[in-house]
C-alpha cells in the first residue's frame, strides 16, 4: 500500500490534447521566427536544434528521449527520396547551364518581349525561367530585375511590373519538378511529383489565363520608350558565352522524353544531367574536368555582367545540401510531434468540426497561410501543414494529390501575402518595391485558392481513393490495401 501511495505521489505525465498541441506548435514556430529574424540562421540547423526543445517537452508527456529520437529518424526515412531529388536537381540545374540548355531557354524567352504586351511577356518569361530553374527567388533576382528596368522605361509603376514578375515566377516555381516547395508538397503527401503537378493544372490553367488578361488590360494604359539596353546586355552576354543551336536543347528533350515514358523522375533528371555534361563538352567546348565538376560544385562564370553572373552562377549538388538539411531535420521534428500525438490531437479536434470535404481544403490552405505567417517560411508551412493534414484526407476518401495541391496553395502562394515572410522580403527587396505594394497586382495568387475552394465545394477534380463509396472514412480500408496505396501515390 505504501509503495502504491509513493507511485501516486510521483510525477504524473501530462495528457496530450488539442490545446497542448497548439501551444507546442506556436512555441516551435516562435523559435523558428526568432532564429530567422534575429539571427538570420539556417533553417535546417534550427530544425535540428529544436530537438533540445522537443525532447524535454516529450518528457513532460511521458515519452522517453530515445523513443522520440527513434520516431524522428524513422519519420525522416520518408524524406530520403525528396533529398535525393533535391541533390539531383542541383546537378541538373548546373549541368543544364553548362550545356547551354538554360541559357538558350532564357535567351529565346527574352526575345518574345513586346512593348505593347510587356506585362504579359514579362509574366511569360518569368514563368519559363522559374520552370527551368525551379526557383522563384532566383527568377525575381535575375529576369525579374531586368523586367523592372524595362517597365520603368515604359512608365509602368514598379509595383505592377513586380506583380507580373511574381505571378510568373511563382507559377513556374509551383509547376517545376525542380522546385523545393513542389518536391516537399508531393513528398510529405506521399504522391508522385508528376501526379501532383498534373493535378494542379486544372486550377492553374484558368487562373493563369485570367491573369494574362488582367495584365493585358493594365498594359494598354501605359506607353513609353522601350529601353532594351539592360536586356540586350543580358542576351548579348548569353550569346557570347554559349552556342544557342538545337543541340543545346538535347538535355531538355532527353529529360522530358524519359518522364513522358514514365521513367522515375530521379532517373530521368539524372539522365538529363549526364546528357548535359556530354553536350557541354562536345558542343559548348567546356573542358572535360570542368564539365564533370559542375555536377557537384555547380556552374561558375565571371562574365563581367553582374546580372548574367547572378543568373548563371548556381546549381550543383553542393548548392542543395542546405535544402536537404531543411528537409531531413524538418521531417525529424514532424516525426517527434507525430509520436507525441501533438498534431494528431489538433487534426482530430478540427475534423470533428468539418461538415464537408470543402472544409478539408479550406483548413489546409489556412494552415499554409498560418505557417507562412508564424514561422515566415514556405518549407516550414508545407512540412508542418502536410504532417498535420495528410492523414485527414483518407478519412474523407480523398487521394493524396488533393492534399499536395492544397498544400501548394497555402504553403507556396500564401507566402507573398505575408509582408514579414522571408520570401516576400527577399523578392520585394531585390526588385526595389514595398512588401505590400505589389499585392493588388498578383491575380494568380488570389484566384488559385478561390478556384480550388470552388472545385472542392462542387466536388470537381476532388479525386476519390475508392470510387465505389462516397466521401467517407476509408483510412482503415486503405491501410490494408497496399495495391491501392501504390496506385494512388504513384511512387
Amino acid at each position: 500500500m505504501e509503495n502504491e501511495k509513493k507511485e501516486k505521489k510521483g510525477f504524473q505525465p501530462l495528457k496530450m490534447n488539442a490545446l497542448w498541441g497548439v501551444l507546442i506548435f506556436v512555441l516551435i514556430s516562435a523559435a523558428i521566427a526568432v532564429q530567422k529574424v534575429v539571427f538570420d540562421g539556417n533553417m535546417g540547423a534550427m530544425f535540428l536544434m529544436l530537438w533540445i526543445i522537443l525532447i524535454p517537452i516529450g518528457l513532460l508527456f511521458g515519452h522517453k528521449p530515445k523513443d522520440l529520437v527513434d520516431a524522428g529518424i524513422k519519420f525522416a526515412h520518408g524524406a530520403l527520396m525528396p533529398v535525393f531529388i533535391f541533390l539531383t536537381v542541383g546537378a541538373l540545374i548546373s549541368t543544364w547551364i553548362a550545356s547551354g540548355t538554360t541559357p538558350a531557354l532564357i535567351y529565346y524567352g527574352i526575345k518574345i518581349i513586346s512593348p505593347k504586351l510587356f506585362l504579359v511577356t514579362a509574366m511569360l518569361l518569368c514563368s519559363v525561367v522559374s520552370l527551368v530553374t525551379g526557383t522563384s527567388n532566383g527568377t525575381a533576382g535575375t529576369a525579374g530585375l531586368a523586367m523592372i528596368g524595362i517597365g520603368t522605361g515604359l512608365g509602368i509603376p514598379p509595383a505592377i511590373t513586380a506583380g507580373a514578375v511574381f505571378c510568373g515566377a511563382m507559377f513556374g516555381d509551383k509547376m517545376s519538378p525542380m522546385s523545393d516547395t513542389t518536391i516537399l508538397a508531393s513528398s510529405i503527401s506521399k504522391v508522385n511529383i508528376f501526379k501532383h503537378i498534373r493535378h494542379m493544372l486544372y486550377d492553374q490553367i484558368p487562373a493563369y489565363l485570367i491573369s494574362i488578361v488582367f495584365f493585358l488590360f493594365i498594359g494598354f494604359k501605359y506607353s513609353g520608350t522601350l529601353d532594351l539596353s539592360s536586356v540586350n546586355t543580358l542576351t548579348d552576354g548569353l550569346k557570347g558565352h554559349f552556342s544557342m543551336g538545337f543541340l543545346a536543347f538535347i538535355p531538355l528533350i532527353v529529360t522530358v522524353g524519359l518522364m513522358l515514358f514514365k521513367v522515375p523522375s530521379l532517373l530521368a533528371m539524372l539522365s538529363g544531367a549526364i546528357t548535359a555534361i556530354v553536350v557541354a563538352i562536345f558542343y559548348q567546348g567546356v573542358p572535360v574536368a570542368d564539365a564533370f565538376n559542375t555536377f557537384y560544385s555547380g556552374f561558375s562564370i565571371e562574365s563581367g555582367n553582374e546580372i548574367l553572373d547572378k543568373l548563371l552562377n548556381r546549381g550543383g549538388i553542393a548548392d542543395m545540401w542546405s535544402l536537404a538539411g531543411v528537409t531531413l531535420f524538418g521531417f525529424t521534428v514532424a516525426g517527434m510531434l507525430q509520436h507525441m500525438k501533438a498534431l494528431e490531437c489538433i487534426a482530430n479536434a478540427l475534423v470533428k468540426r468539418i461538415r464537408n470535404v470543402a472544409g478539408i481544403t479550406v483548413l489546409n490552405i489556412l494552415f499554409g497561410f498560418l505557417g507562412n505567417a508564424v514561422a515566415m517560411s514556405q518549407n516550414f508551412a508545407i512540412v508542418m501543414t502536410g504532417t498535420l493534414m495528410a492523414p485527414v484526407y483518407p478519412k474523407y476518401n480523398l487521394q493524396p494529390k488533393n492534399c499536395s495541391r492544397d498544400l501548394e496553395v497555402g504553403g507556396t502562394y500564401g507566402a507573398l501575402f505575408i509582408p514579414w515572410n522571408v520570401n516576400t522580403i527577399f523578392m520585394a527587396g531585390v526588385l526595389g518595391v514595398g512588401v505590400t505594394a505589389f499585392i493588388p497586382y498578383i491575380p494568380l495568387l488570389y484566384l488559385t485558392p478561390i478556384i480550388v475552394i470552388v472545385f472542392a465545394l462542387f466536388k470537381f477534380r476532388l479525386t476519390k481513393i475508392y470510387d465505389d463509396v462516397g466521401y467517407v472514412d476509408v483510412s482503415e480500408r486503405l491501410e490494408n490495401d497496399p495495391e491501392k496505396q501504390a496506385e494512388i501515390s504513384g511512387l
